[in-house]
């Protein structure tokens, strides 16, 4: 044997012929509050990243999609063709769609696995919620609104938010067993 792995192996002789020693009690509760924490994140924290993100995909997606006639991008011909040829129910349902999908994928990126299994079924109390405070937005910003066209839209966002947060965080699962 070489003699850095002589040294190596004499070190770990004598760490496992040492008297075990436990930890004080403070570092001993220092290191159980840090594993809850892991285990256990505060909703608060994970419910504000998923807003960051769907928040900041949705001002992504006004940039090529006008919801409720707001955007920040150029008139786009072809948005404006397939708005006059669609059923407005449909054509909001699928821009519901469209406006939040990318922003809870982005949140199923960003939360952690423990963060996903700690938010559980609130996901849709939070997805309702956010869906509904981002219709609100739009009225607040002065969209015009129909309620036939609103109500399909609210619809669209809330399958997309189901949708892009399910397939992300089950493709995550899948991925890491």
């Amino acid at each position: 044997m070489t003699e850095p792995n002589q040294t190596l192996l004499k070190e770990f002789g004598g760490f496992i012929a040492a008297e075990p020693i436990a930890p004080d009690r403070e570092t001993d509760k220092s290191i159980l509050r840090m594993v809850e924490n892991d285990l256990r994140p505060a909703l608060w924290k994970i419910y504000t990243k998923l807003t960051l993100a769907e928040v900041g995909a949705g001002l992504l997606t006004l940039t090529i999609c006008p919801q409720f006639g707001l955007g920040f991008g150029q008139h786009n011909e072809l948005l404006h063709a397939l708005h006059l040829s669609t059923p407005p129910v449909i054509f909001y349902l699928l821009c519901g769609l469209l406006f939040v999908t990318l922003g809870a994928a982005m949140g199923g990126l960003v939360l952690s696995r423990d963060e996903i299994r700690t938010v559980g079924y609130g996901k849709y109390v939070y997805f309702a919620g956010y869906t509904a405070l981002a219709y609100f937005a739009f009225v607040t910003l002065g969209a015009e609104v129909f309620v036939a066209s609103s109500l399909t839209w609210m619809l669209g966002a809330m399958l997309g938010n189901l949708l892009g947060f399910g397939v992300v965080t089950r493709l995550r699962q899948a991925r890491c067993g």
